[in-house]
């Protein structure tokens, strides 16, 4: 028995540590996560399979780098370093996470297929809470990337289609901030700035890439917007639990734009055909009166009962002059608020507007030049005026 080391606490304690230290200075360790609480930025999480729990942390320095943010129940593979630390006197060892991995696309599917049939029993993709989509709208709020083919499109479609006020919150698409940066978009368009309709989009991509679109804490915030949400994520085969809270789903960002506003062309065509069926209506209307009047007096008999048309004669008179006035007041209501709505989509008239002084740039392949770092120095450019287009190079 003397040949047996002896050691006290202290010292078995500080032998273990450094054996652990430095045998698995670097690990990967796959679990299920759970036990989150988050104190100063820190997180404490547990890492457990079937038979045993590891505790984890995550310093607040490392979160921001962190691919995947942890939840309840998500499969992950943890990356980090082992450590020892005392608690209560007791010796513990843990993992100090710094980054973490999804442990395959078949766990993500099943975690937002968990999240999805729970938000779906607690009625947020239900179809009565769906807000109607504004059919003219004054300004519309765009949640997305700033930069990217995704923007462009929205903005192009919006122009060619009905050009109206867009205001762009920049967000990150992906990534563990992603999350955060979209509900602070809905919240800014509807307590700071408002709009008529808001638009959330991005590019295509893998269920990872998507995740923060399919964050429960962007779902509740979709629900309580007060401003009508039109989603567009990913490709038309994509689908996210944005997309079933939002009010309309758009299967690509185009389709988005052409959801937010109307085509100019077509509702001129309609408000034409409006006007024309109004009059009509309005004339046949009278014609009718006309030939109601001469039927009631054609019916009566007028040897037996001229007394009869004496007295009523006149009535009918000031019956018909008013009515014929009342539907005179109406057409003239309605003719006005045709002239206001011409008078508006001519303002819009991008001839009408270069003729105030503005101008139109765009590069040779036809794309509107809007900031100055879109080209570079001696590209040419195109300047379309009031009167002609001209060719330009930069300087």
């Amino acid at each position: 028995m003397k040949n047996i080391p002896e050691f006290s606490v202290s010292e078995i304690t500080s032998l273990t540590k450094n054996i652990l230290e430095e045998n698995f200075e670097r690990v990967r360790i796959r679990g299920e996560v759970s036990k989150i609480k988050e104190n100063k930025g820190h997180l404490y999480f547990s890492l457990k399979d079937e038979n045993f729990i590891l505790n984890a942390i995550c310093w607040s320095s490392a979160v921001p780098l962190l691919q995947v943010f942890p939840e309840e129940g998500m499969e992950v593979v943890a990356e980090g370093k082992i450590t020892t630390y005392a608690k209560s006197s007791i010796s513990s060892y843990q993992i100090k996470v710094d980054q973490i991995e999804l442990q395959g696309e078949g766990a993500l599917l099943k975690l937002v297929e968990q999240r999805k049939k729970k938000l779906q029993a607690e009625g947020y993709f239900n179809e009565e809470n769906k807000k109607s989509i504004s059919f003219i709208p004054n300004k519309i709020g765009i949640i997305t990337s700033p930069t990217g083919a995704v923007i462009m499109d929205i903005i192009n479609r919006v122009q060619d289609r009905y050009p109206t006020h867009l205001l762009i919150y920049p967000i990150s698409v992906q990534g563990n901030k992603s999350a955060g940066e979209i509900i602070k978009g809905i919240e800014f368009f509807n307590k700071r700035i408002n709009v008529d309709t808001i638009i959330i989009a991005r590019g295509g991509g893998g269920a990872e890439d998507l995740l923060s679109f399919n964050d429960e804490n962007v779902v509740k915030s979709a629900f309580v917007s007060k401003i009508p949400i039109i989603s567009a994520i990913g490709h038309e085969t994509d689908f996210t639990l944005l997309d079933l809270v939002a009010d309309y789903r758009a299967s690509t960002p185009t389709a988005a734009a052409e959801k937010a506003v109307p085509e100019k062309t077509v509702l001129i065509e309609k408000i034409f055909a409006f006007n024309k069926q109004l009059i009509s209506n309005f004339n046949l209307f009278l014609r009718e009166k006309d030939k109601n009047v001469y039927q009631l007096i054609k019916s009566l008999n007028i040897n037996n009962l001229k007394n009869f048309i004496k007295e009523k004669k006149d009535k009918i008179k000031i019956y018909d002059k008013s009515l014929t006035n009342l539907l005179k007041d109406k057409f003239k209501y309605f003719q006005l608020n045709l002239n206001s709505i011409f008078s508006r989509l001519e303002s819009l008239d991008t001839k009408k507007i270069l003729k105030r002084g503005f101008s139109i740039i765009r590069d040779l392949n036809n794309n509107i030049i809007y900031k100055k770092n879109h080209t570079l120095k001696n590209n040419d450019v195109i300047i379309e005026l009031s009167d002609g287009k001209i060719k330009a190079k930069i300087g």
